[in-house]
């Protein structure tokens, strides 16, 4: 992958990152979770978010709520900023067999926090919601790639729409390309809230060949990347009209 450009417009970090800060302090406070773990119910049935290391990566289980019919495999990819702010692309890959349940992660040569895994589970539970689904008989995998040679560290819930907009596209049977990407938060009401580094998002977008990348309409950032085309939407929902 070719290295990011300069960021090319200005803008006041403090503001930027003390209006992330708050967002995602209280996204995480409102939904009551506690030292890294999610404890709480999906469409009715109690669930418990950890991490266990399994192989050459980490395993999580969950007990969800849920149907019997096996969604679509869709693969997407998911824009990132790693530790000395570089933009990238991290592939990932959702796939379903007949289970109970369960989720599986795969992370290949990616380190998360707790807020990528809330990121994830809070993503299944708007998913199934706005697919009116349910996921009792399926067992969920989900596989995250490292584009680098080495352990990636992530942080951060920049991801959540990324994960609900490709899982919605499996549970609607539908197809999924690179060519339209998405960034950002999705609260309660299926809000799309500001994130941070969308420039430099932009940029490893546009890497990718991606040709829009879909961005909460509330972000402060003016992006300008040659090639790509920025979409603002508010909801969660907007989005997936734009996506899919």
């Amino acid at each position: 992958m070719p290295p990011d450009e300069p960021a090319s417009v200005s803008r006041s970090a403090y503001t930027e990152h003390d209006v992330i800060g708050r967002i995602e302090e209280t996204a995480l406070s409102r939904r009551g979770f506690l030292a890294g773990l999610g404890l709480g119910s999906l469409g009715g049935a109690g669930a418990v978010f950890g991490l266990t290391r399994a192989g050459e990566g980490f395993q999580s289980l969950a007990t969800l709520a849920g149907g019997a019919t096996l969604p679509a495999t869709t693969r997407y990819y998911l824009p990132a900023v790693d530790g000395s702010d570089s933009g990238l692309m991290v592939p990932v890959a959702f796939e379903f067999t007949d289970g109970e349940g369960e989720l599986f992660v795969n992370l290949n040569g990616i380190e998360v926090r707790h807020d990528l895994q809330l990121a994830l589970r809070e993503a299944i539970a708007t998913a199934t919601r706005l697919t009116d689904s349910s996921l009792a008989g399926t067992a969920t995998h989900v596989t995250f790639d490292s584009p680098t040679d080495s352990v990636l560290a992530l942080r951060g819930k920049s991801w959540e729409a990324g994960l609900t907009v490709a899982l919605v596209a499996s549970l609607r049977q539908q197809s999924l390309t690179p060519e339209t990407l998405i960034t950002g938060i999705v609260d309660d009401e299926g809000a799309l809230l500001p994130v941070g580094e969308i420039e430099t998002k932009a940029h490893a977008a546009r890497g990718l060949d991606a040709r829009a990348l879909v961005i909460p309409a509330d972000e402060p950032t003016e992006v300008a990347v040659s090639g790509l085309r920025i979409v603002r939407v508010r909801s969660i929902t907007e989005a997936l009209s734009r996506i899919l």
